[in-house]
């Protein structure tokens, strides 16, 4: 079959700072949507609601202590059945 008429050639790429196809209106003869009328959507990963550990309302502290009192420290929070941080302010609240 033999052809008639001009064959189009493909316009030479037009490429912007960040090294991006600016002039492409099609992909494979599908229409590309207009950008500026859509929403992206991440698939997954970021925040929701209600995710994560619930607040206690406590705050964190660092503190420098010496190794006895980091030991007696422990000591009674294993022979209480405590949390460190439940015998520290069971101590302090106490003082």
């Amino acid at each position: 079959m033999k052809t008639t008429g001009k064959i189009k050639s493909p316009k030479a790429p037009v490429y912007d700072a960040e090294g991006y196809q600016t002039n492409i209106k099609d992909l494979n003869g599908t229409p590309l949507p207009d950008l500026s009328k859509v929403q992206a959507k991440p698939f997954w990963g970021g925040a929701r609601e209600g995710a994560g550990r619930k607040s206690t309302g406590r705050q964190p502290v660092l503190l420098r202590l010496t190794p006895k009192t980091v030991r007696r420290l422990r000591a009674a929070a294993r022979k209480q059945g405590k949390t460190i941080s439940e015998v520290a302010e069971a101590r302090l609240v106490l003082a």
